[in-house]
C-alpha cells in the first residue's frame, strides 16, 4: 500500500450512482492527484449509465467486494443511503481503501462505532462529508474565533433549514425511518458538527422537541422532520440546532455565536 501511495494518481473507487456519487466523481475528474478507476451501483447498468453520464472511462461493477479487491484503488467514496454505510465502510477499510464517507456516518450508533474500530484496525485514513468545513465563511469564523474577535463564545445557535419533499432525489429513502432516521441526523448532522466545530469542548446534557409538517408534500414521512436540540457543554456554555426538512423555503443555514464581547452572525 505504500508504494501504491506513492503513485502519480491515487486510483479511487466510488460505491454509489445517485446525484451525491456525480458530485464526489467531478471533485476527483477535477484533482490532478485522483484517477476514477471504477463505480460500483446497485446494478451493472445503473454504474454503466453513471460513467457514461460523467464520461468516466473506468470499470462498472455491481459486486462491491469485487472492486474492493483491486489493488489500484487507494480511495473508497461511498455515497449510499445511510444505511448501507456501515457493510460497505467496514468492508473498504479492512481491504486497504482510505474512507471518504458520506453523512450521515450510520443510522446506529453500533454500527458508527464499527465503522470507527475498523478504520482504526485497518490503519486507513478517513473522514465524513462534513463539507461545510471547507465554505470559505467557515474559514473566516474560525479564523475570527482565534483572533479573539467575539470573545469566549457561551451561546452557540446553528440552523439547517432545507425542505426535502417530493421534488428532492433523496426524498423516497429520506422518508423512512430506517434510513432517514430524523431530521438531526438526515441533514441537520451539518448543524451539528457546525456548533461542535465553532464552540469547542464536550457536550454532557442533550434534550430535543420534534414535531411534523402535516401538509400534503411531507405527509409520508415515517418520523418527525423538525426538531429543536438543546446542548449543554461541559464548561456550561449552551448550544441550540434547528433542523427543519420539512420547510417551504429557500435552503438557510443560521449561525450565531454570542461571545463575551461580540457576536458573529451570518
Amino acid at each position: 500500500m505504500g508504494e501504491q501511495m506513492n503513485m502519480e494518481k491515487y486510483g479511487v473507487g466510488i460505491i454509489g450512482t445517485g446525484w451525491v456519487a456525480g458530485e464526489h466523481a467531478r471533485a476527483y475528474q477535477g484533482n490532478p492527484h485522483t484517477q476514477l478507476r471504477a463505480v460500483c451501483g446497485r446494478t451493472r447498468a445503473k454504474a454503466k449509465v453513471f460513467a457514461q453520464t460523467m464520461q468516466a472511462d473506468c470499470e462498472v461493477y455491481d459486486d462491491c467486494a469485487a472492486m474492493l479487491a483491486r489493488d489500484d484503488i487507494d480511495i473508497v467514496s461511498i455515497a449510499t443511503p445511510p444505511d448501507c454505510h456501515c457493510e460497505q465502510a467496514v468492508a473498504a477499510a479492512r481491504a486497504g481503501k482510505h474512507l471518504l464517507l458520506e453523512k450521515a456516518m450510520a443510522t446506529t450508533l453500533d454500527d458508527a462505532r464499527a465503522i470507527r474500530d475498523a478504520v482504526a484496525a485497518s490503519g486507513v485514513k478517513s473522514v465524513v462529508s462534513f463539507v461545510l468545513r471547507w465554505n470559505p465563511l467557515f474559514n473566516i469564523i474560525k479564523t475570527q474565533l482565534k483572533d479573539d474577535a467575539v470573545g469566549k463564545v457561551f451561546l452557540g445557535e446553528v440552523d439547517y433549514y432545507h425542505g426535502i419533499g417530493p421534488w428532492y432525489k433523496q426524498y423516497g429513502w429520506n422518508i423512512k425511518k430506517d434510513v432517514g432516521v430524523s431530521a438531526l441526523l438526515s441533514a441537520g448532522c451539518h448543524a451539528v458538527d457546525a456548533l461542535r466545530w465553532f464552540m469547542g469542548g464536550r457536550i454532557v446534557e442533550v434534550m430535543q422537541y420534534a414535531t411534523f409538517n402535516r401538509g400534503v408534500d411531507f405527509s409520508d414521512y415515517e418520523y418527525a422532520p423538525t426538531s429543536c436540540t438543546l446542548c449543554k457543554f461541559e464548561d456550561g456554555r449552551v448550544g441550540k440546532v434547528t433542523a427543519a426538512i420539512a420547510c417551504v423555503q429557500p435552503y438557510v443555514f443560521n449561525i450565531t455565536l454570542i461571545g463575551t464581547h461580540g457576536t458573529i452572525r451570518n
